[in-house]
């Protein structure tokens, strides 16, 4: 059922429509022959729509199906077989909701709370997709928690979960290593002994109480540390079985669940258009039967219908709410989402099933993915790429896919309801196989011709993982969580003629087998991460190649000259390889769209490379990313004819680099000879620098980047003054889309281009500038005469390694605007910065971060700052005031500091302490830090008495000490509601909790010596 039928029949006449048009085809003389196929797929199409939508109501499938889906895929190989051999002949040239908040309010004090037993155990019970897990995650991630429990493991269970895997997941998660080791006494001691502080387990979707009482009870039980564990499970009997305090999480009433839908729903739509909806709403909502996530889902179908209540009615009454489940546990609206989805999507939905639970899903990988199948129509005159976007936001728009949070180049699949109904629609097609498991998800005998194979925890080579004649027809092969793979059978590569997806990435793999040369329908080809050092020759053979991608091979050293062949190539990656050249010929793939790690030019002893010059053909390019500029040769018209380009990163080799070899070439010199050349030797430096650098100024002069730019990277660049393009007085027209700049290890150049002119830009990164002094009102682009808004869309401002900086000025006249959406400021590591500028006292930041600044001696007058400020080692830092609105503080390693006021708001304050301020900076302070507060500390927390809620502090053990009930510095801390203080090794804490009546530490006061 995986391939939705309707869809590929359309997919399959557009290629041959395509195709009856081309040159290969009348080169073949069959044109006349696709043209009466075409009228026959038409035929096939006028009721294949039907039988789509009744297949989905039944779980039989008709032989004339199975036929009907070989003979497409067939199509579809034939396809490329002819466009090859007709280019020969012509080659003469789930947010949490109000009640999850509820319930995490009402179970995180019972789960504080001390009880009589060592060890609670607590169980979270309901229904499948009822939001247990999303439950347990907020109590997971909950502060209070997390303060409370030094170690948080958290564990998925599965039935194939073996008791050694468990306690290894249960080990590592406490941050020790298991190693290999599976022998059952070793693994329970060293559970014992990782868990040595306050711990909470989370066990989610835990099917059985046997591995409480036979594994956890008694070496947790012994252990030294009490603890938590909370669990989540449907079984009411598993509760039971662990004697567990039970919280049971209800399907959602009326009220609650329409609240969910329309939060999900109307992210801005006004109160007149939520009214309109409330009736149909409420009864579409009733019928998700208070499953919170088959509300989220339907929400995404709704949304993607707009606010026609009429549309809205359509989505009540569809058939699909009334057809019989085929997976009883999945409530019927994750069937009307998927049965709503465009035929396209369907496809590419089930396509990210084919990815294992725990293996997040990289957004690059997966459009490309669903490219190569075949499974993206281009929209609008788009680039396919462009369109696969389009589908993926549509897909998270919808709430199938989920957004990493740490990562927003990633995503997952919301729930597993959704993966299990996915990899049911696609068990027929599929065969996913878990080298850790005994099972594996579609049926390695009863599949004649599997279509997907996806491989997951394999050890060693690659061999036969499925029979001769059905790798035949196998369409994509991925390895997932593998590194041990060292082999891939060539044996395999020779049979799966029809492969449109290889990913073998983080593999063990040295070598790609010749045999690959012989997949001429191979689409997609990842190779990242792996150990490859070359690659065949016969790649040249892969004519269909849409990407190649070896990010991260490191000992790979040269590209094969035939890569100038895959004249079909749209996407090759070669970034963190050890390439010393690229073959020229890469500048004659003039379909490329995304080039990284390009490397121009080439060593001594190496054949020609590609310089600038070969890269101006390549007019589709919307990244690119070029490295050894410094090796170029001319400049001149290579960014020309590149409207499309959005990213663009440019570097050449950083000159430390060349430095270094001199330096280490003058050591290896002897005694007087070295002393005679010495001053020859700097004055050659000189003369080799100031060449280089007006090689460099001319090169990248002549580059002229196109004005579709919106991200641009400059790294290691060598002249004494930006490029005339950046730093000239066109820059706002030059570059009108411009929101993301990066300007790292810019050593010569004394001056800052004007960036402030810049419209678009959001964010702005200046790194490793050596030779800048002084940053002054030219930064900003405008004159006192000028009214022009200065930054005007900046957001993020970072600043670091600028070990010369000394001051920085934005002065401006009253009447004009200066950085007025600015939210961030870093300044890292500028030891020689005097003062921040006070044009930023109308700037509304929500965090300024201040750290390696030496000559800093404070931070005043920021009445608009308001999140977080965070200062390190800043050590001539003595004063904090007027910051009126600032919530939290964090102060690390600022030895020197005498007065903090003026902070009216503050809620959360933190201050660390390491050796280096008691024993390096101020001998003076020796003693004291070790016996009490300072006094702004303590006269900053009895002004903000009412209003401090945490104060968090780490600190050598005789100050922590002095924190104890009773101590010297006890009168301080008791007046803050919530308290953590650990010592600089981590091993001994006090926690105070006012409200709760808590106090905890396993620190022993010691009798101070006079």
């Amino acid at each position: 059922m995986a391939v939705v039928l309707d869809s590929y029949v359309k997919r399959c006449a557009a290629a041959l429509e395509e195709f009856s048009g081309q040159e290969a085809c009348g080169a073949l003389g069959i044109r006349d022959n696709v043209r009466g196929l075409l009228g026959t797929l038409a035929r096939i199409d006028a009721v294949v729509s039907h039988e789509e939508r009744r297949r989905v109501l039944s779980s039989r499938v008709d032989a004339w199906v199975v036929l009907l889906k070989d003979v497409m895929y067939e199509v579809d190989d034939v396809l490329d077989v002819c466009a090859a051999e007709g280019a020969k002949i012509l080659a003469d040239d789930h947010p949490p909701t109000p009640k999850v908040h509820k319930s995490v309010a009402g179970l995180v004090p019972r789960l504080l709370r001390e009880g009589k037993k060592k060890v609670d155990v607590f169980a979270v019970v309901g229904a499948v997709g009822i939001g247990k897990t999303t439950l347990a995650r907020e109590i997971f991630t909950d502060e209070r928690m997390t303060e409370n429990f030094p170690i948080c493991v958290w564990v998925k269970m599965s039935k194939d979960l073996s008791e050694a895997a468990f306690l290894k997941k249960i080990i590592a998660g406490a941050g020790v290593n298991a190693g290999d080791t599976e022998n059952m006494e070793e693994l329970l001691a060293l559970l014992s002994s990782a868990l040595s502080k306050r711990f909470l387990i989370v066990l989610d979707d835990l099917d059985s109480p046997g591995i409480w009482e036979d594994l956890l009870k008694d070496p947790l039980g012994d252990g030294v540390a009490r603890g938590r564990i909370l669990v989540t499970t449907r079984d009411e009997e598993v509760a039971a079985g662990l004697k567990a305090v039970v919280h049971r999480v209800d399907k959602m009433d009326a009220e609650n669940s329409w609240a969910l839908l329309r939060e999900q729903v109307f992210l801005e739509c006004d109160s007149e258009e939520v009214q309109a909806l409330e009736d149909v709403g409420m009864k579409i909502a009733e019928k998700c039967e208070g499953h919170p996530l088959a509300i989220k889902v339907i929400a995404g179908v709704l949304r993607s219908r707009g606010t026609s209540k009429d549309e809205w009615e359509m989505v009540l009454k569809s058939d699909a709410w009334s057809m019989r489940p085929l997976l009883q546990q999945v409530p019927q609206a994750l069937y009307l989402s998927y049965v709503d989805l465009p035929s396209e999507l369907k496809e590419c939905f089930l396509h990210c099933s084919l990815y294992p639970e725990d293996c997040p899903i990289r957004r690059f990988d997966l459009v490309r993915h669903w490219i190569a199948e075949g499974l993206v129509k281009p929209r609008d005159n788009k680039e396919l790429e462009e369109s696969a976007e389009e589908y993926y936001l549509e897909l998270i728009g919808r709430n199938l896919l989920q957004p990493d949070p740490d990562n927003l180049d990633q995503c997952w699949m919301t729930h597993d309801l959704l993966r299990s109904l996915a990899r049911f629609l696609i068990t027929d097609e599929s065969i996913l196989i878990d080298g850790q498991e005994s099972s594996s998800v579609g049926s390695l005998s009863s599949l004649s011709k599997p279509r997907h194979l996806a491989l997951c925890n394999m050890e060693n080579s690659l061999e036969d993982p499925i029979s001769v004649k059905q790798q035949m027809s196998l369409r994509s092969l991925f390895l997932f969580n593998s590194p041990n793979v060292g082999v891939i059978d060539n044996l395999l590569l020779e049979s799966a003629t029809c492969l449109r997806v290889l990913d073998l990435s983080n593999t063990g793999i040295e070598a790609l087998p010749k045999s690959v040369g012989t997949l001429r329908h191979l689409r997609y080809l990842n190779l990242d991460g792996t150990q490859v050092s070359d690659l065949p020759s016969s790649v040249g053979y892969l004519v269909n190649l849409q990407t190649l991608s070896l990010e991260g091979c490191q000992r790979l050293q040269k590209l094969p000259w035939s890569i100038s062949e895959l004249q079909e190539l749209r996407s090759l990656c070669l970034e963190g390889t050890s390439l010393r050249y690229v073959p020229k010929g890469v500048g004659e793939l003039k379909h490329l769209n995304h080039l990284s790690g390009l490397i121009i030019g080439q060593d001594n002893n190496d054949p020609e490379g590609c310089d600038l010059i070969h890269l101006r053909a390549m007019s589709e390019l919307r990244y690119l990313q070029i490295e050894r500029l410094d090796r170029a040769t001319s400049g001149a018209s290579a960014l020309a004819n590149k409207p499309f380009l959005k990213v663009l990163h440019l570097s050449e080799q950083a000159a430390l680099i060349e430095e270094e070899e001199n330096g280490e070439e003058q050591e290896n010199q002897e005694g007087a000879e070295k002393e005679e050349k010495d001053e020859h030797e700097v004055k050659n430096a000189q003369w080799i620098r100031e060449d280089s650098a007006k090689v460099s100024e001319k090169i990248w002069n002549e580059l002229t980047p196109p004005n579709s730019v919106e991200k641009l990277v400059i790294k290691n660049y060598q002249g004494r003054k930006f490029p005339n393009w950046l730093a000239g007085p066109k820059l706002s027209t030059s570059f009108p889309a411009l929101a993301f700049l990066d300007l790292d290890n810019c050593m010569s150049c004394t001056t800052l281009p004007a960036l402030g002119r810049l419209k678009q830009l959001k964010s702005l990164e200046i790194s490793n500038a050596d030779s800048i002094v002084a940053i002054g009102s030219e930064f900003l682009g405008t004159t006192v005469m000028s009214r022009a808004i200065s930054f005007p869309k900046l957001e993020v401002l970072k600043l670091r390694n600028m070990k010369n900086l000394e001051d920085w000025s934005l002065s401006v006249e009253e009447s004009q605007t200066l950085l007025p959406c600015l939210k961030s400021l870093h300044i890292q590591f500028c030891p020689k910065l005097k003062a921040l500028p006070e044009g930023l006292k109308n700037a509304a930041l929500c965090d300024l971060r201040v750290e390696g600044a030496h000559c800093l001696t404070e931070i005043k007058d920021l009445p608009k700052l308001s999140d977080e400020l965070y200062l390190k080692d800043n050590r001539a830092l003595l004063r904090i005031s007027n910051l009126p609105s600032l919530k939290s503080l964090t102060i690390d390693d600022c030895a020197k500091l005498k007065h903090v006021s003026g902070l009216d708001t503050l809620q959360h304050l933190r201050l660390e302490f390491p050796p280096s301020t008691e024993t390096y900076y101020f001998e003076e302070l020796v003693t004291f830090w070790n016996i009490a507060f300072p006094r702004w500390l303590e006269l900053l927390i009895r002004l903000q008495a009412n209003g401090l809620r945490r104060f968090e502090l780490q600190c050598a053990l005789p100050l922590l000490r002095s924190c104890l009930e009773g101590g010297k510095n006890w009168h301080v801390v008791q007046q803050i509601p919530e308290v953590r203080i650990t010592s600089t090794d981590g091993k001994k804490y006090i926690r105070y909790n006012k409200a709760r009546r808590i106090y905890e530490t396993n620190a022993q006061c010691e009798e101070k010596s006079t």
